[in-house]
């Protein structure tokens, strides 16, 4: 049976200061409709796939009341996971396949990150409908490469190897955000796709690939299984709290996707977006007639390529000034080139450093 798995433990860095520990990227209302986040989007998206029953969150045990108060009704409050530490993508993953195998041994699984805007909904379920298929039909491990529009260094990228029966091609090999040149030869190209996050696969292949090449993780999972197989949701709870925060913490990619075998990929065009960064925020919102792109209440004179974003009842006036990121949010307001956007990590980093905790 098909379940969409939804990851939603990010924390957006990039995207401070609207982005912060109490209120990460995924539930923001980023472009798409009004008032709507983006893990509401995304689930949203996924229940007529699937339906609600078989939509599955995996997020920060300290995010879990609002990512149920963000998919409900159509998602039951038992389909959210709460991991009892943040260890990156290839950990969250396990513990879903854990939960997963154990009610219903032959789960194919579509993880789907939460922090995507599609602009083609339609083309996106179809896509994701054929990723499906194709899992089911190959017992293969299938991605989703989304055709590039510019030579991204934010993203990684797909090269593509032969092409297989039904529009799809093998995955040669995963490349981790190149730089610019790279980027533009891939552009150019024409055999790369950007990487955006979507496994389709087997429960019990997730396990066994976990096993494979991060036996530690796979050890903790294992622990996790017998306790829910033993005692149930408490006892498996219970067991996550104690082995979970010490698996290593490291991407489905590192450790799985550039390591295995037989990875396939459909090429997706639905006008998608991981808004990663401010800049990003042109993929989902239009720009005025000076290219500024904005949200809340902003006033430009004399200003162009800006990206401005403010808190409602707050402005925010851009005069004579071309090519910055300003957001204000709550008691913060950040200010840089639109070319080191995707460096405001580094400022989240500092504050962590200063233990300025009310800006996170």
């Amino acid at each position: 049976m098909r379940h969409a798995v939804v990851l939603a433990g990010g924390g957006g860095t990039r995207l401070w200061p609207a982005s912060r520990r109490a209120r990460p990227k995924q539930l923001l209302a980023l472009g798409g409709r009004a008032g709507e986040s983006l893990l509401a989007a995304t689930t949203r998206r996924l229940c007529p796939l699937v339906g609600g029953e078989r939509v599955w969150v995996v997020t920060a045990a300290a995010q879990v009341p609002a990512a149920r108060s963000a998919v409900l009704p159509d998602v039951p409050t038992r389909n959210v996971i709460g991991e009892p530490a943040a260890r990156n993508t290839a950990a969250a993953i396990g513990l879903a396949a854990v939960v997963l195998f154990h009610q219903d041994p032959d789960a194919v699984l579509g993880v789907i990150p939460a922090d995507q805007h599609v602009a083609d909904e339609a083309a996106f379920r179809d896509t994701v409908a054929r990723a499906f298929a194709l899992a089911e039909a190959r017992s293969a491990i299938v991605t989703i490469g989304l055709k590039p529009t510019r030579p991204e260094t934010g993203y990684g990228w797909l090269e593509l190897g032969e092409d297989i029966e039904g529009g799809g091609h093998r995955v040669r090999r995963f490349v981790e955000k190149p730089d610019r040149a790279a980027a533009e030869a891939y552009l150019a190209g024409g055999r790369h796709l950007w990487n955006g996050g979507m496994f389709f696969l087997r429960a019990a292949r997730v396990l066994d690939e976990l096993e494979r090449h991060i036996p530690a993780t796979h050890a903790a999972l294992a622990e996790i299984a017998e306790a829910l197989r033993a005692g149930g949701p408490a006892a498996a709870g219970q067991a996550a709290s104690r082995v979970y925060p010490a698996v290593p913490s490291v991407s489905i990619d590192y450790a799985v996707m550039e390591k295995t075998e037989e990875i396939l990929t459909l090429p997706g065009d639905f006008g998608w977006s991981d808004i990663g960064s401010w800049t990003a925020l042109a993929d989902v919102r239009p720009a005025d007639a000076a290219g500024n792109v904005t949200q809340g209440l902003v006033v430009a004179h004399d200003a162009r390529g800006n990206v401005a974003v403010c808190d409602e009842g707050t402005l925010v006036a851009l005069l004579g000034v071309d090519d910055l990121v300003v957001v204000q949010a709550g008691n913060s307001v950040l200010v840089c080139p639109k070319d080191r956007a995707q460096d405001v990590r580094d400022i989240v980093r500092l504050l962590e450093q200063r233990k300025l905790d009310p800006h996170l």
